[in-house]
């Protein structure tokens, strides 16, 4: 048995719109080995508050394949999947490494999530900048972008202007 058998590496695939998840599924059951990025957020359905995963990388996918040894034919037909990411003839690579970073952060995104809770700011409040180029400013929220970061109003150069900032920089003012 030389080297190159059984070599598995990591390849991109295009999913259809809104069919990540759905891709993932579908070629895990197949015995596939996948990777799907994702960020757990904080979305308002029917005005609540939910936990929502989302594809960090929205219509893509991470497959691990061996090139020789392991059958890609069903996977361009599998339900979900678009196509295989090629640059030319060649399928696109990503290396172990950067799919250890993905995972890494993912986790640390995890960690971060469930020990430091989004800031709990209402709209119209009074809020501090107090880190970041804005810092030393005061603003009124207005409301969430993501889970992570925040748009305040600012009163700049006379004018009233919304400005997204990550929530870490915004602390409630002790001006209100």
């Amino acid at each position: 048995m030389s080297q190159n058998q059984n070599r598995r590496e990591w390849y991109l695939l295009n999913c259809k719109p809104k069919q990540d998840e759905r891709a993932e599924e579908n070629l895990n059951n197949q015995g596939y080995i996948t990777f799907r990025p994702t960020l757990t957020l904080k979305k308002k359905r029917r005005n609540k508050e939910v936990l929502v995963q989302e594809s960090l990388f929205p219509r893509y996918l991470f497959i691990y394949l061996d090139k020789e040894n392991d059958n890609w034919a069903p996977i361009s037909s599998t339900l979900g999947v678009s196509s295989i990411v090629r640059f030319g003839q060649e399928p696109a690579k990503a290396t172990d490494e950067l799919v250890a970073q993905l995972k890494q952060r993912m986790l640390l995104q995890e960690s971060m999530s469930s020990s430091t809770p989004r800031p709990d700011f209402k709209e119209g409040e009074v809020v501090a900048i107090d880190e970041g180029p804005l810092k030393g400013l005061n603003g009124v929220f207005s409301g969430y972008a993501s889970d992570e970061r925040v748009i305040v109003l600012l009163n700049l150069l006379s004018q009233q202007s919304k400005v997204t900032l990550r929530s870490e920089y915004v602390k409630k003012s002790l001006a209100s």
